[in-house]
């Protein structure tokens, strides 16, 4: 897999294409003083990230990422956010950045049609704007969006099931929410993945609103009023260990085989207990340390560099190569 520069160092640029804030209810802060400015300029940056939450190891990775690149670059980086996935919470965040006037914005919107018109501020103000991981459906204003490839993360959690399954069985999916790009596009893979299973169905696909207690909830019902069920797709972190609680909870482990999304400490511990089965992996250190590239190289002069949508490739993890480095690299971090 490419795209690994703060594993090893290696990556091209050619080959993948604050002030001080208000208080605001639910949301934390960090500001890294990240360098010396490059030799030779006359401005430092300032860059924001806004991420979807603080709190999931997957944006602490990415905060690890851009960190790193911003060490690299001289500029300073600014960290704010909510502790939990929230529209509500993230639109104040958004406003106290817009008022402290960084150089340029990272963010994660928690809503793909509800977070333009608070970032569409910033571009009208002259900041350009990069979306990571998630985006909006209007990308218009954008600078850029860069994330993993999520339609083909849907579709290896398809065929990992289905090789587990001998090509046979029913399957379900338990998503997030309506309205996330990101875990939009996994279920929208994932179905359009089975359509090649001529002797496998897709029996449902049902929503969490983020909680794993629901997608537990749920996994136990699915088993319950399926007993052909050989799969279940949980498209985040919440919605696949959920599913791996209820599968085992009811005695399903080794008969319904769960693929989930992302490495996070809990999930790989169930991965390698063979609860779940399968984890779609994605790059978000890279997706950081790129998007941060992207702010400096627009705001230097050198647009001509940056690619409008990049998505990154995706690992695929399973119980039986859980302990592999070339897999384990990619395990999320819990500390920037």
């Amino acid at each position: 897999m490419t795209h690994r520069r703060w594993f090893n160092g290696l990556r091209s640029r050619a080959a993948i294409g604050v002030a001080v804030f208000g208080l605001v209810a639910g949301m934390t802060l960090a500001t890294a003083g990240t360098g010396a400015a490059t030799a030779g300029a006359a401005t430092k940056y300032t860059i924001t990230l806004i991420p979807g939450l603080t709190t999931d190891p997957f944006y602490i990775t990415m905060h690890y990422g851009a960190i790193q690149e911003a060490k690299k670059l001289g500029v300073n980086l600014n960290w704010a956010g909510a502790t939990t996935w929230s529209l509500e919470l993230q639109v104040p965040v958004v406003k106290s950045v817009l008022a402290s006037k960084p150089n340029a914005l990272l963010i994660a919107p928690t809503d793909d049609v509800a977070l333009f018109n608070p970032i569409d501020q910033f571009v009208k103000a002259g900041i350009p704007v990069i979306a990571v991981d998630t985006t909006l459906k209007n990308t218009s204003i954008l600078a850029s969006a860069i994330s993993s490839d999520n339609y083909q993360g849907g579709e290896a959690a398809a065929d990992a099931i289905a090789k587990l399954s001998h090509d046979k069985g029913q399957v379900a999916i338990i998503n997030v929410e309506k309205g996330v790009s990101t875990t939009d596009l996994r279920q929208s893979g994932f179905l359009w993945e089975m359509k090649k299973y001529t002797n496998m169905k897709v029996v449902a696909a049902d929503y969490d609103q983020d909680s794993p207690t629901t997608a537990e909830t749920l996994a136990r019902g699915l088993i319950l009023s399926h007993p052909g069920l050989v799969g279940i797709f949980g498209t985040n972190l919440y919605s696949a260990e959920g599913a791996a609680k209820g599968v085992d909870a009811a005695g399903a482990k080794g008969k319904v085989f769960v693929a989930g999304y992302d490495a996070e400490p809990a999930e790989v511990t169930l991965l390698k207990q063979g609860v779940i089965n399968i984890l779609v992996i994605q790059n978000p250190a890279e997706e950081g340390s790129l998007a941060v590239q992207y702010a400096y190289d627009f705001l230097t002069g050198h647009k001509s560099m940056i690619k409008h949508s990049v998505y990154l490739p995706n690992v695929v993890a399973t119980t039986a190569n859980a302990g592999n480095p070339m897999v384990s690299a990619y395990y999320y971090k819990t500390s920037a």
